[in-house]
């Protein structure tokens, strides 16, 4: 019986993601490089609308357009700046996306058969995970989130009626967002306690079909984690559109296409005054090669989990697996 309700909600939870029966598994919760499901001129051309009109109402908002205003100027600024920083995200994500493109057919150009030198900024001698960052990144998702209720939280504090509605669904999203700050909580302490994290390469590029050497360096009571394990991952981004008519929605899955999984416990890395662990991961031959100039990119990366008292600890660091020349 618990292996059938395991199996239905994981098979839900696949469809919710766009997986399914034949599809490699995707992964929920997972890390991607694609920032939305949108990219390049598109992107630019979907941001504009949200940029102008952000700006216009910011300008009500300021009372240098004449307009007819039903709020407080405080809460005008406030729906304008959704507007405006939408579009600002949008078009500058867009122009990215092109100059990158730019940058990779000269490098291409110049470099041809080695792709490892136009498919990514690499730092030859390794790949960092910022703990800080992720940390501040979830935070403004939490900041975000709950600025977004702040208009509904209004007008169902100051309208009568039909106006209540507002402030039922606004608490319900509300008590939803506290997942957002658990998210953020548990990114602080990990950051607190473990730091920023490096994988140091052996060798760069990695082949496939060859052997991928490297050494996790975590600065910071490395030696605390009672257990720890590293997972070679080849992940392959999909746009995936779900719904129909006016419900229809597109978001970025990842989709595990190869894994492989190395186990370590305390008594292997307990003491290490270094804070380093090598490892090491046969490379199949078989798979698909990194291309993270693609829309939507296929990489291969090493996560690494470990448990502790107190914080576990958790990091994603990208690594360069090519096709032999």
């Amino acid at each position: 019986m618990n292996l059938s309700t395991t199996s239905n909600a994981d098979l839900l939870r696949q469809r919710m993601l766009g997986g399914g029966p034949g599809l490699p598994p995707a992964l929920a919760n997972h890390p991607t490089q694609s920032s939305i499901a949108i990219d390049g001129w598109k992107s630019v051309t979907f941001g504009l609308p949200f940029f102008l009109a952000g700006v216009a109402i910011e300008c009500a908002a300021l009372n240098t357009i004449p307009s007819h205003k039903n709020a407080p100027d405080w809460l005008i600024a406030l729906v304008g700046s959704f507007f405006l920083l939408a579009g600002a995200f949008l078009i500058a994500h867009g122009l990215r996306g092109v100059i990158r493109t730019v940058e990779h057919n000269r490098e291409s150009t110049a470099h041809p058969g080695e792709p490892w030198l136009s498919d990514n900024h690499w730092n030859r001698l390794g790949s960092s995970y910022s703990a800080f960052n992720e940390m501040v990144r979830r935070l403004l998702a939490a900041i975000g989130w709950n600025a977004f209720l702040v208009p509904f939280f209004w007008v169902g504090l100051n309208q009568r009626g039909a106006g209540r509605v507002f402030l039922v669904f606004a608490s319900l999203f509300a008590l939803l967002g506290l997942i957002f700050w658990a998210r953020w909580a548990r990114t602080l302490l990990d950051f607190l306690r473990h730091g920023n994290s490096t994988l140091a390469f052996d060798s760069f590029p990695y082949f496939l079909g060859g052997t991928l050497s490297a050494r996790l360096e975590a600065p910071r009571h490395f030696d605390a984690l009672t257990e720890l394990a590293l997972t070679l991952r080849c992940v392959q981004e999909k746009y995936v559109t779900t719904g129909s008519g006016n419900n229809r929605s597109t978001k970025v899955v990842c989709f595990e296409l190869y894994k492989d999984t190395l186990s370590f416990s305390q008594g292997q890395f307990a003491g290490a005054a270094t804070s380093s662990l090598p490892f090491s991961f046969r490379l199949p031959h078989d798979q698909s090669p990194t291309c993270l100039t693609d829309t939507p990119p296929t990489y291969w990366e090493i996560e690494a989990r470990g448990k502790a008292s107190g914080a576990d600890y958790e990091a994603y660091f990208l690594v360069p697996v090519y096709s032999p020349r």
